[in-house]
């Protein structure tokens, strides 16, 4: 069968099923992974993704047809194979059609095509919500009077809408599972589905049945925790009018659409940019909390690069931001003893970020350029990926490179201002290593983790820089902090990074990070090996010392955290 034939299959089959209950129970799949939910979930090739396809395939499907909720087991198996099938033939784009099609450039092409097309529609946001909270509320709050001419609200508004969903969710989480007392009056009409006992039952199991509704209704439609009025997110800092506009701005409505293709963006899955559902009668139901805050991300981004004038504000609040949270992060990392100097001039050239602690420089360039879709040919996905590479990752490869000769040559460095005037000189003679970082906001996947692809070194003996995403670099050094962990250990870590060009196979760079805290990625493993793949639940000690406390700025259920009493939605 062919791509089309499939993804119509599986809309047809996904349609039958009643979106408010479809919608809960995928939810809940999201939060349970592979671990909990592995009979589900344990064929699927690309969970998080496939089921926000699910979803977004039945929201834009006719809603007259929705009459199942309950999966069986035969229909559920036809779902997994049709979504693996469909995913299959994308990868099928990437063959060649004939054998002598295959030369070394066809394969220099796939290898950049092939797994950045497959990150960019595979692989959702791998941030935690504080993060991007934080950088929403300290970029946009700047560009509050083009949002409300906008929109009526403002940043924090809407920061303050999601803050109260995701309370009420978690709330009603606990409600349902844990702590009875925080159920909402009326809790059960907030259900379709009746729950209850046999009339001829024993008068002992009616009263069980009747203690124990909230637990067994939310088993039979987890989608009762997602439900809310507009009423219930006012708060004092969030009027009725202030719910209601930001709902008009990220409610969507079950309708048929044309939305077919896994990965459709023109119109894409409806889900993405409006993650909240309108159930009728006043009633509402969010898909996956986390969303909401990436898709008031992307509506104000929207909002405010509508016109050339707002787009060179936007750019310029964004690139300063980005620099003043690298500056922020390393300061708080090293502590003491360190010399930094921002924004400054090398040879009449502007550089972003140098860093001196004790014997060591560290060459850091920013860059906020934002990644566009790849195309599905992979002639042309090569082209447009190539020049984006290069704009960013690659530009600032070329940026720091200018300041790494200097150390190199051992030649003295001359810092002045934008003006010429003097600032400083540097004996680089002092240090016995130096460090090229370039932090990006977006990542390129397989090919920043890897940069052997796309970078060609000048000499032999050079070395790759360090390229990762802001908030990976954030992870990774409040772990390292919580770890206990010397700025010294920071050094081998990039020492041990230098070391995995060329033969490396991820696209996740928490997971090398993870390996090299936890040493099951270490230096021995990478001498001894052609090729490196590290295993993708490296990165799981994140997300355990996230649920202990990470550092983030305004983090989130501290007291929870660190009580240890408490159940995480």
């Amino acid at each position: 069968m062919s791509l089309e034939t499939k993804s119509k299959e599986l809309k047809e089959i996904i349609a039958t099923y009643n979106s408010d209950w479809l919608l809960g129970d995928l939810s809940s799949l999201i939060h349970a992974g592979r671990e909990r939910a592995n009979d589900q979930l344990g064929k699927l090739s690309s969970p998080l993704r496939q089921l926000y396809y699910l979803a977004g395939l039945n929201i834009s499907s006719d809603p007259n047809n929705d009459y199942d909720i309950m999966y069986n087991r035969e229909k559920w198996n036809r779902i997994v194979i049709l979504l693996n099938e469909i995913e299959a033939e994308y990868d099928k784009l990437f063959f060649p059609t004939r054998p002598e099609d295959i030369t070394e450039e066809w394969k220099r092409v796939r290898q950049v095509a092939m797994p950045s097309f497959l990150s960019y529609f595979n692989q959702g946001p791998l941030n935690y919500e504080e993060q991007v909270i934080n950088w929403v509320t300290d970029l946009f709050t700047q560009l509050d009077e083009t949002i409300e001419s906008a929109t009526g609200a403002k940043t924090l508004d809407f920061i303050e809408f999601y803050q109260n969903i995701d309370l009420l969710i978690h709330r009603n989480f606990q409600a349902h599972s844990t702590n009875k007392e925080l159920l909402r009056p009326n809790w059960d009409k907030y259900t379709k589905i009746k729950m209850g006992v046999a009339d001829d039952a024993p008068d002992f199991i009616k009263e069980m049945g009747e203690q124990y509704k909230h637990n067994s209704t939310y088993m039979s439609d987890k989608g009762i925790i997602d439900r809310f009025y507009p009423e219930e997110i006012v708060s004092e800092k969030l009027s009725i009018e202030k719910v209601k506009i930001i709902l008009n701005h990220l409610v969507t409505k079950r309708e048929k659409t044309d939305f077919l293709y896994y990965t459709a963006t023109k119109p894409g899955n409806p889900l993405f940019e409006r993650p909240i559902l309108d159930i009728d009668g006043g009633m509402y139901q969010v898909f996956e909390v986390k969303q909401v805050i990436h898709s008031i991300n992307n509506l104000l981004e929207q909002i405010c690069t509508a016109t050339v004038e707002d787009t060179t504000k936007y750019v310029e609040k964004k690139g300063k931001l980005l620099e003043a949270r690298i500056r922020e992060l390393f300061s708080f990392f090293f502590k003491s003893d360190f010399m930094i100097y921002s924004g400054y001039y090398v040879d009449g050239y502007e550089q972003d970020i140098l860093i001196l602690w004790k014997n060591f420089a560290f060459i850091i360039e920013a860059k906020g350029y934002s990644l566009r879709e790849p195309f599905r040919n992979p002639e042309k996905a090569f082209v447009r990926i190539k020049d984006d590479f290069k704009s960013s990752i690659g530009y600032g490869y070329e940026q720091s490179r200018r300041v790494e000769k200097k150390f190199i040559d051992g030649v003295p460095l001359k810092i002045t201002d934008k003006d010429g005037n003097f600032v400083a000189e540097i004996d680089t003679t002092k240090y016995e290593e130096d460090f090229s970082i370039i932090v990006n906001l977006e990542s390129f996947g397989q090919i920043q983790c890897d940069l052997s692809t796309l970078i060609t070194l000048e000499n032999d003996d050079d070395v790759y820089p360090w390229a990762v995403e802001l908030d990976d670099l954030e992870i990774f050094l409040l772990t390292m902090i919580a770890k206990k962990k010397q700025p010294k250990d920071f050094v081998d870590f990039l020492l041990f990074r230098e070391t995995l060009h060329g033969k490396l196979i991820c696209s996740d760079e928490l997971e090398i990070c993870g390996g090299f805290l936890t040493g099951k990625l270490n230096q021995k493993h990478v001498d001894r090996a052609d090729v490196i793949k590290p295993a993708p639940d490296l990165g799981e000690i994140f997300d355990k010392q996230y649920h202990k406390t990470m550092g983030f700025k305004n983090e989130k259920y501290l007291y929870e955290k660190q009580s240890g009493k408490y159940l995480f939605w």
